[in-house]
């Protein structure tokens, strides 16, 4: 690794003056179409690959006036200039600039790169119980301590991660969330919380902070989201919202796709109250079986997958509401982003997880250091294997391709790290394999008739270019994911 003091010592004066800039042109791009067309120009002069022409082109045509991104940078200009330098600067800082030095060092001595981003769960505790949620399995009493987080996000620092994702259970919950986010100016805090616990005092320190952006679980109407979190939380919701909105805080939201809400969170009312609220971004991801009585029958099913990226898609070309399908976009991000490949995820134990749905690990944090983590066989592993198939909107090891992690796990003695965990592993296989066969039968005629443009824009990602030539997805290939699957379980060998 570079000389640590001065290496970051250099980051963090380019930082500061990187997102002082930003934060200037944000202001400067929100408030008029010429200022736009010169961000459009700038870009322009700057683009190298086939992948940054296609990103260009899509800002172009996005921010053109009349399109969802004019209204959506505009938006942008009216937040608080804490928060334009703290978190939008910082994010858009933390993805697009960060120090090259950490990920050629990283690479050539451990032949690893940084993760984009990590998940830390410092404590489990909540104050709500929702149908479906993990959180429900854990112990109350176990938690990280505020010295073990700070340390997380030191190392993470130090090999150049700069993203943090608090998770829990309720993350507010925890009470040295905001002081430890700032102490790290530097990076930037994406906190998913039921937004229960926003009240006035939470939101001015928010503010004053200016590195945290809270993304606020949400489950389309009052009626579904009162169903899943309790009476009277949809009004607490929008009660949060709106002091965040009032204040110029930006804030995001997160749906819980399930088989009964699909047509809801895909709607254009549900998207137009969430624009009207204030929010600027959202993330859509799957009911996952994992946790209190994991459920096959809430997962949305393969017509209603399609109906979900489509739903995203059209919402994200009509409204000024950047959407992200956490399954879906896996054509964006060369496929799953799991075992450090783009992320990882700390539990309130300390266990290392490839990924906050997949409960197995082989290392503990508080005995462990993150850079070895990052380097154990396990992980290794998960990351040879990526992507785990061909189709990039079939991303998922766990339900997209469920054989490969079971073979990780067992591959690694990999443990659950809660019990009933391993029901992934064993009682969930016969309709995890059947549930991924419709997928794969509904899916791959779209990635064979849509997705072509995937070929350029992932023309240089040399895990994707690897996956293409070899001969089938992962878990068809028994040299990745042990013996082939058979046709008793679902998937054909």
């Amino acid at each position: 690794m570079p000389e640590q003091s001065s290496t970051q010592a250099r980051e963090r004066r380019d930082y500061e003056r990187t997102a002082s800039i930003i934060s200037a042109a944000l202001s400067l791009v929100g408030s008029s179409d010429l200022a736009m067309k010169g961000l459009n120009a700038a870009v322009k002069r700057t683009v190298k690959t086939p992948q940054q022409q296609q990103t260009a082109d899509w800002l172009r045509n996005y921010t053109a006036p009349g399109n969802p991104g004019n209204i959506f940078f505009k938006n942008i200009s009216r937040l608080h200039p804490n928060i334009r330098k703290g978190f939008v600067a910082g994010m858009l800082a933390n993805f697009f600039l960060r120090d090259p030095e950490f990920t050629k060092a990283l690479l050539a001595e451990r032949g690893i790169s940084s993760p984009t981003a990590i998940l830390i769960s410092p404590s489990m505790r909540c104050n709500l119980q929702c149908v479906g949620c993990y959180a429900s399995e854990y112990t109350a009493e176990e938690e990280l301590s505020e010295e073990e987080v700070e340390s997380i996000i030191n190392q993470g620092e130090a090999i150049g991660s700069r993203v943090y994702v608090m998770l829990g259970g309720e993350p507010f919950v925890w009470p040295h969330l905001l002081d430890v986010a700032e102490r790290h100016p530097h990076s930037v805090f994406l906190v998913f919380t039921n937004a229960t616990m926003i009240n006035d005092r939470v939101a001015d320190r928010l503010l004053e902070v200016g590195n945290v952006c809270p993304t606020i679980s949400i489950e389309g109407s009052k009626e579904s989201t009162d169903a899943r979190r309790g009476a009277g939380t949809y009004d607490r919701i929008m009660t949060a919202m709106d002091r965040l909105r009032e204040r110029g805080i930006i804030f995001a939201i997160s749906c819980t796709a399930t088989s009964q809400n699909i047509e809801e969170i895909t709607s254009e009312e549900f998207a137009d109250l969430m624009v009207e609220k204030g929010a600027f971004y959202g993330w859509y991801f799957l009911y996952m079986p994992v946790g209190r009585e994991p459920d096959l029958s809430l997962m949305p099913s393969a017509e209603q997958r399609l109906q979900l990226h489509e739903g995203v898609m059209h919402l994200r070309n009509t409204r000024p509401l950047l959407l992200a399908d956490f399954w879906g976009d896996g054509t964006l991000t060369g496929g799953c982003l799991s075992g450090g490949r783009r992320y990882i995820h700390i539990n309130n134990k300390g266990d290392v997880e490839p990924c906050i749905f997949a409960h197995f690990a082989t290392d503990n944090i508080k005995e462990t250091s993150l850079l070895e983590c990052l380097c154990s066989d396990f992980f290794k592993d998960i990351r040879r294997m990526q992507p785990f198939g061909k189709n990039l909107l079939r991303p998922c090891p766990i339900i997209d391709h469920p054989a490969v992690m079971k073979r990780a796990v067992e591959r690694n003695n990999a443990h659950p790290t809660h019990e009933g965990a391993e029901s992934l592993l064993h009682e969930l296989q016969p309709g995890l394999h059947k549930y991924a066969t419709e997928v794969r039968d509904i899916l791959n005629p779209v990635w064979e008739n849509d997705m072509k443009w995937v070929d350029t824009y992932l023309e240089s990602d040399f895990e994707y270019q690897r996956r293409k030539s070899r001969a089938g997805d992962a878990d068809e290939l028994p040299e990745e994911a042990g013996e082939p699957v058979t046709e008793e379980v679902g998937v054909r060998s």
